[in-house]
């Protein structure tokens, strides 16, 4: 497929032609307005588009829009010809046929989808000439910490996706089908509300232009409140925001209780830790397909020199480079020293985006299938834009390969698929962090050679009560054998899947923990719950048990 710049999302129109034939036309896009509420670490995100079909026919528009990849949706609107539409939620297959025969029947409709784990499809059925829609959709986010502050990222565009000529998944598909307009001449607006239980530094956008926040005192919280307002020129790219506070440096318990007597709880903190460094074997697997030429492939480039130079005596290295096929610098890793690393530097240096299309897979495959070295842990990093149809499988490759290989993701650029660059990292046990043009990249990079070099500490149990059984084991439990015998003592018998419940503790498995990495996690907890109660959380480590306890927020 052809590659171009980042394109905006938006709506467009299916229109009958001549000869029944059907063709995509822009809908043209009047205002967008984001409403964004921080409180903590939790953002709650409102949009609001509004189009007007310029056609003169009933067109059926085809929306597609980006969210933050573990967003939750919790609420979506159209208004259609002056009515105001809520949503109902339906089996996928029900709620197409209710839409297909709405449309058939000249009744305007419109039905949501999810792409992907980060680009949802929009339908709007039958809208008359003249008229006017506009969509509102909300959802809720969790927010990392990032260099010791809470970012805020807001998706506004949806790039062409590559769409390897194996993939022939539903989900590729669908993405074919997206259609990309290059002119949307909108002004947007944004508003920034922040609410802290801590003083509010400062608040900063390296992606887009924000007010002078103006500041408040309410009771026991700060707010601080901002702009943002800019032309279409500014949705090339994802929004991105710094929130300065002591908040990240404040663990916490917050319980809430519904009028019925349910309790719910959220853990959340930043573990504060040092451990002594593993040798490893790093991996640095390069993105050099067409997406990636420009500003990307420059902050790739100086992602990786940041990272040669920071490798620990010791340590084995190799560099692959890939697009639709992959070439690699050494035939197997070698020790870092000053002669590889000049080889590295001067190989580095001359990296392009030429080398096609974005094929992810093959190289990630071909580096699980490489002999362990003895002594060393192999620790995976990607730099990639992962503008991949195939997201879904490469994550499932990681996941498979997890047990011997940790995988640590750098998205690069204005609008790396946030699915791919966080599921990757997710699925490899590591962590995953995104730079674009204007950020500093230094601290990043480093952050996560840090976290590479940190042993994997993935059994992490949370006990919600001082009479609790600490839990977090996931959702398989493993029998072991405890009869001291020479054939399988101290071994897995069988593994029993835990039935569901819904007062499991949520994630099932707490993934693993890294110094300046934010934890949370949920639990619903039994009515007779005291407020004066405490949380523990405990994590295995090669140095011995780290425990902390945490008081109830009141």
């Amino acid at each position: 497929m052809p590659f171009h710049e980042n394109e905006s999302c938006g709506l467009m129109a299916l229109c009958e032609g001549h000869n029944q034939f059907s063709f995509y036309s822009p809908v043209p896009l009047v205002k967008v307005n984001v409403e964004t509420k921080v409180v903590n670490f939790t953002a709650h995100v409102e949009v609001t588009q509004e189009f007007v079909n310029k056609e003169k026919n009933p067109i059926e528009c085809v929306y597609f829009f980006p969210v933050e990849e573990e967003a939750a949706v919790v609420d979506f609107t159209a208004e259609l010809e002056g009515r105001k539409v809520q949503t109902k939620i339906k089996e996928k297959e029900a709620a197409r046929e209710e839409y297909n025969q709405a449309v058939q029947n000249k009744q305007t409709a419109f039905l949501l989808e999810e792409t992907k784990a980060d680009i949802f499809e929009i339908k709007v059925g039958h809208l008359s000439p003249g008229a006017g829609c506009k969509i509102k959709m909300t959802y809720l986010s969790e927010l990392p910490v990032e260099d010791g502050k809470t970012k805020l990222t807001i998706p506004t565009t949806v790039a062409p996706r590559y769409i390897p000529l194996s993939d022939g998944s539903p989900e590729a598909k669908k993405i074919a089908s997206i259609q990309h307009d290059f002119n949307s001449p909108v002004k947007m607006e944004m508003n920034l509300q922040v609410v802290m239980q801590t003083e509010i530094a400062s608040i900063k956008s390296p992606s887009h232009s924000l007010t002078e926040p103006s500041k408040k005192r309410l009771q026991e919280y700060f707010e601080a409140n901002t702009k943002f307002s800019g032309t279409n020129t500014n949705m090339d790219r994802d929004m991105i925001v710094y929130i300065d506070t002591d908040e990240p440096k404040q663990p916490k318990v917050v319980v809430e209780r519904n009028d019925e007597g349910s309790c719910v709880a959220m853990l959340s903190f930043v573990p504060d830790f040092k451990l002594k460094d593993q040798k490893v074997e790093a991996v640095f697997l390069v993105d050099c397909s067409g997406s990636m030429s420009g500003q990307s492939m420059k902050l790739a480039k100086e992602a990786l020199q940041v990272f040669l130079h920071s490798l620990p005596v010791k340590s084995f290295f190799n560099i692959i480079v890939f697009g639709s096929s992959f070439q690699y610098l050494f035939p197997q890793s070698k020790q870092y020293d000053d002669d590889t690393l000049k080889d590295a530097k001067e190989s580095a240096a001359g990296i392009s985006a030429n080398l096609g299309g974005t094929e992810i897979y093959q190289p990630l495959q071909h580096i699980f299938q490489q002999p362990l070295m003895a002594g060393l842990a192999r620790q995976v990093f990607v730099l990639t834009d992962g503008q991949v149809s195939n997201s879904s499988a490469c994550i499932e490759l990681v996941r498979k390969n997890s047990s011997n290989n940790r995988v640590f993701t750098l998205g690069i650029g204005s609008s790396a698929d946030r699915h791919l660059v966080k599921g990757m990292a997710r699925a490899g046990m590591g962590t995953a962090a995104f730079t674009t043009q204007g950020e500093p990249i230094t601290a990043k990079v480093i952050n996560q050679l840090k976290n590479g070099l940190q042993p994997c500490i993935s059994d992490v149990t949370v006990k919600w009560g001082k009479t609790s059984p600490f839990e977090g084991g996931g959702e398989v439990v493993e029998i072991v054998e405890t009869k001291k015998t020479l054939f399988g003592f101290g071994k897995t018998v069988k593994q029993i899947a835990r039935k569901f419940s819904i007062q499991n503790q949520v994630p099932s498995r707490i993934p693993p923990i890294y110094d300046g990495s934010r934890l949370i996690a949920y639990k619903l907890l039994d009515t007779n719950f005291e407020k004066n109660d405490e949380i523990t959380v405990k994590a295995k480590t090669p140095e011995g048990d780290l425990e902390v306890s945490l008081p109830i927020c009141k």
